[in-house]
């Protein structure tokens, strides 16, 4: 079975490469044209899961509308842990929200990129062709500590990270529990960690996806979120005046 899904997308990507060399790209330039490959590859990836991502954001959004009657409910049953459970399923099939409705999306990318790292594992350069990109000697080098390494695993710890963050900020903040920026970061040190092992080629990867998800972040949880904080903040204001307005003692005219 897992053969079979890193046969599947050695063709598609063998496939995409075809095409970019037949648009223009010298054939000598592989480190170009497998990039170019990547990132065409990624933006199909993203573009297939966006769907999934969208209705993971419209389930977190119902979760986060809930979650005052969820905290009641808590309180009520705080000793009858199956009537909490009861009620708590209850109150999420009346409001059609999935426990689970924003957590697949997330863990998507992860089987995709040990998939990747089996389809470039097998790929060759052809002898003599140019492997290099921008301050990247070779693409499909060997892993080795040193300067162009330290850059790649710190732009994939930056890729991870920021998207993160983002995401963290759009949601509110929770009581208890690690702290989100905390998880951010160890994630992110994981990543950039796990990059000093992982050949450039699939730290580009990784680079462009973080990017196309950063963007993706901004516009469906960020950019909403605070368009709706805002919204709230200004309700808020409106109602502290009109509070202000009743309670301003009026003067009796002579």
């Amino acid at each position: 079975m897992w053969n079979a899904i890193v046969s599947a997308m050695t063709s598609m990507f063998n496939a995409l490469h075809d095409l970019i060399e037949s648009l223009g790209v010298p054939e000598e330039k592989e480190g170009v044209s497998y990039v170019l490959a990547i990132i065409v590859f990624t933006a199909i990836i993203r573009l297939l899961i966006l769907p999934l991502n969208i209705k993971a954001t419209k389930s977190n959004a119902k979760m986060q509308e809930i979650q005052p009657e969820m905290k009641k409910l808590q309180t009520k049953y705080a000793n009858d842990p199956q009537k909490l459970q009861l009620e708590t399923s209850k109150l999420m099939k009346e409001n059609n929200v999935s426990m689970f409705g924003g957590c697949l999306p997330s863990l998507l990318p992860l089987p995709i990129l040990f998939a990747l790292y089996g389809v470039f594992r097998n790929i060759t350069a052809s002898p003599g062709a140019d492997t290099s990109f921008l301050f990247i000697p070779d693409i499909f080098g060997i892993p080795k500590i040193g300067f162009v390494s330290i850059i790649l695993a710190i732009l994939a710890a930056l890729s991870t990270y920021i998207p993160s963050l983002l995401l963290s900020k759009s949601m509110p903040q929770q009581e208890g529990g690690m702290n989100m920026s905390t998880m951010n970061i160890m994630m992110s040190g994981m990543m950039g960690f796990m990059a000093l092992q992982f050949q450039p080629i699939l730290i580009i990867y990784w680079i462009t996806g973080g990017v196309i998800q950063l963007i993706q972040t901004y516009f469906l949880n960020y950019l909403p979120s605070m368009k709706k904080k805002k919204i709230e903040e200004e309700k808020k204001a409106a109602a502290q005046i009109e509070k202000a307005k009743k309670s301003t003692p009026k003067t009796k005219k002579r």
